[in-house]
């Protein structure tokens, strides 16, 4: 499912064993995980998003459990503020993260940093932009100081998002960074914790598999790639007898294509570990994976699917330094989205499994283009009919995703159990991420719901923030109840 696993405290209960063994050390493939997520994890929260190395001790490291308090201390950092890098160090075991302003942050896993930083995207033709605070929401950041709607309960909308920041009383912290409502174009309420704010770029984790669904509609509407064709993935193509050489674009789309996948964070040996924290080439490690499952037979979620299509949607342009630039040139500046990126793993290729970042804000005027259908400001950004493809359930999903989206629809086979919200409205749609990133759109209310923080142990009512949410923007909730 999605990326709500628990990085960081799964890396350290995997020590468990040892310490029950009475072993001197970690076992090294825990050090190695756990050097290599700290290193990455650290170095994009302060290059990217412009966070202290205090915070992320205290919020992504933070040891929750006896176990974790114990071992903790083993993690040390490096920063080196002059090179952009992050080195993290558990005993013998070390990694480093770099940073290169026009792309992110990536581990220096198979690559150096002369290479990364001669990577440059292709320069994108336009004009100077005026200063976005003297612009109005959403093209820009000036909000109306008009009154709300009357349709909008104000005082309820308020408290709803008030309460997404309360820490519950004995129970593991939540850590909401920030929650952003937007009706009918228009940004009702926003909040942010003491250090967060409006401009900062937070991680969507795997909200970027919606991001991803974008650039393969815009590519697909350019003309640029054939949905029919058969997917230019040398490895399938090495032998003229590969079955994998059947599958089309829609069928990794919908991560129904069969091949093997393990998304078991919990697992030192699992393929999607091995891929974020180990690998060069994010991509190749889905592309190497057997079929395990008839295509179309078998919904298995996994985040090699996205960075395989990464790299596929590489392969459609004439040169790296154009694949570089066209997220920002054909979906981020055409929504204003001024502080999204998507970071590329070591081979260049965008991570699009997971790690995107973008300003609350942006995050919610993402949320906006799903909402109209594709448009922006007049202007049509997602093919015709690509969000309504997109929101079709996959059979074996039970009506929970589309095409890289989750869904609140009902299951395609009636034999297939429901797991959705039956009291809010069915054509929801939502991008989820590890330790709690959402956002959750309501087509027909026109309403998007922003919810980025660092939620580690679960226990964030996000059911009641979009009951309370939905209701106080007019919403009737109940709407969606089974008759």
């Amino acid at each position: 499912m999605q990326q709500r696993s628990q990085f960081w405290v799964a890396a350290f209960a995997l020590a468990a064993g040892c310490q029950a063994r009475q072993q001197p050390a970690l076992a090294p493939e825990v050090a190695e995980l756990g050097s290599s997520y700290a290193a990455k994890v650290a170095a994009s929260a302060l290059f990217v998003s412009g966070r202290t190395l205090d915070s992320v001790r205290n919020e992504e490291l933070q040891p929750d459990t006896p176990l974790t308090a114990a071992i903790a201390p083993l993690l040390q950092f490096e920063v080196d503020a002059q090179q952009h890098t992050v080195t993290a160090r558990i005993g013998s075991a070390s990694a480093t993260a770099a940073f290169v302003p026009a792309f992110g942050c990536t581990l220096l896993h198979g690559v150096d940093l002369a290479t990364l930083r001669a990577r440059v995207p292709a320069p994108h033709a336009g004009t100077t932009e005026p200063d976005p605070a003297t612009i109005d929401w959403p093209l820009g950041e000036c909000l109306p100081a008009t009154p709300l709607p009357a349709a909008v309960d104000g005082k309820a909308l308020q408290a709803a998002v008030d309460a997404a920041f309360v820490e519950p009383k004995d129970k593991p912290k939540v850590r909401t960074r920030a929650v952003v409502v937007v009706w009918h174009g228009r940004l009702l309420a926003e909040r942010y914790a003491e250090g967060y704010d409006a401009a900062m770029p937070l991680p969507g984790w795997s909200m970027t598999k919606t991001m991803v669904n974008a650039l393969l509609g815009i590519r697909i509407s350019e003309g640029k790639l054939d949905p029919g064709a058969e997917l230019p993935v040398p490895e399938w193509r090495a032998q003229p007898d590969d079955p994998r050489r059947a599958l089309r674009l829609e069928q990794l789309l919908r991560m129904h294509s069969g091949l093997h996948w393990n998304e078991n964070y919990g697992d030192p040996k699992a393929e999607v570990l091995r891929m974020l924290f180990f690998a060069t080439d994010y991509g190749g490690v889905a592309a190497t994976q057997p079929l395990q499952h008839p295509p179309d037979s078998t919904f298995e979620y996994s985040s090699g699917t996205a960075n395989l299509l990464c790299r596929i949607l590489r392969t459609t342009f004439a040169s790296d330094a154009d694949y570089w630039s066209f997220p920002r040139a054909q979906l981020f500046q055409p929504l204003a989205m001024r502080s999204a990126r998507i970071e590329p793993d070591p081979s260049g290729t965008f991570v699009g499994s997971s790690f995107g970042f973008a300003s609350a804000r942006d995050w919610a005027r993402f949320g906006m283009l799903y909402a109209q259908d594709g448009m922006w400001n007049g202007q049509r950004i997602l093919p015709a009919g690509w969000v309504k493809a997109s929101c079709t359930p996959t059979p074996g999903s039970h009506g929970s995703f589309g095409q890289h989206l989750w869904l609140n629809e009902s299951p395609v086979d009636p034999k297939e159990r429901a797991e959705r919200w039956d009291d809010l409205p069915r054509d929801l749609l939502h991008m989820d991420g590890h330790e709690g990133q959402y956002v959750f759109v309501f087509p027909s209310q026109q309403l998007v719901i922003v919810r980025l923080g660092c939620t580690q142990r679960g226990g964030f009512d996000l059911h009641g923030l979009l009951r309370a949410v939905f209701a106080a923007c007019g919403g009737a909730v109940g709407v969606g109840e089974k008759k």
